[in-house]
């Protein structure tokens, strides 16, 4: 899977796992910044050797502060990628992530 707005592929499920309890940037479409903190990935039922299917959970200090959206998450890990966002508390966030594994 390729991310739109940089042309790089978006990480694979191991990449994403080293990212737990690390901080990330999240940029909206209107230049403004802030971090939130990986707190988990979960692996969805249809996640096997062949298809990633995960769930990266992210938390915030201050409440709803992330409409449901995309943004850029940085990290040195991952890079720039364009990712959806869904908020599933006042301050959890979940990117969910189904694909076919690339070879």
């Amino acid at each position: 899977m390729i991310d739109q707005a940089n042309n790089l592929p978006i990480p694979s499920y191991q990449t994403f796992k080293q990212l737990i309890g690390k901080t990330v940037n999240v940029e909206d479409p209107q230049g403004n910044h802030l971090e939130l903190i990986i707190d988990e990935i979960v692996t969805g039922s249809a996640h096997n050797q062949n298809y990633e299917s995960f769930t990266t959970r992210l938390k915030d200090t201050l409440p709803n502060r992330v409409p449901q959206g995309c943004y850029t998450f940085s990290h040195p890990i991952i890079g720039k990628q364009w990712l959806f966002c869904s908020a599933i508390s006042a301050t959890q966030y979940e990117i969910v992530i189904n694909r076919e594994v690339e070879l």
